[in-house]
């Protein structure tokens, strides 16, 4: 008989609804930490989104404003350069009129 007792085992351990009870809130307790830390995660992400953006955008208009002031200047100059052959141009008109004698009128009446 003693050694019946030794060979019979114990009962498995009934499932109480107080314990059923524990597992589900910390099965949600789980989810809910995982969904807190993938919002935390989200949160860095789209704050380091926004601070990349922000600089580009500085970048961007810092760039901008330099092609913009390269093209005034380039405008300039090219409108100088202009001015300048057209003051030429001018010049050297005048100075090839300025080369040809002038037929005298008097002298072709007179014959």
């Amino acid at each position: 008989m003693a050694l019946a007792a030794c060979v019979r085992t114990a009962p498995a351990p009934r499932e109480s609804e107080a314990m059923e009870r524990s597992a589900r809130i910390l099965r949600q307790l789980d989810r809910l930490e995982a969904d807190l830390h993938n919002g935390e995660t989200e949160s860095f992400t789209y704050a380091e989104l926004v601070r990349r953006h922000s600089a580009t955008e500085q970048i961007s208009c810092k760039i901008t404003d330099e092609h913009l002031a390269e093209i005034h200047r380039l405008a300039m100059a090219q409108e100088a350069k202009m001015a300048r052959k057209r003051g030429e141009h001018v010049r050297k008109h005048k100075t090839v009129a300025m080369a040809r004698p002038r037929p005298s009128r008097h002298a072709t009446a007179s014959n």
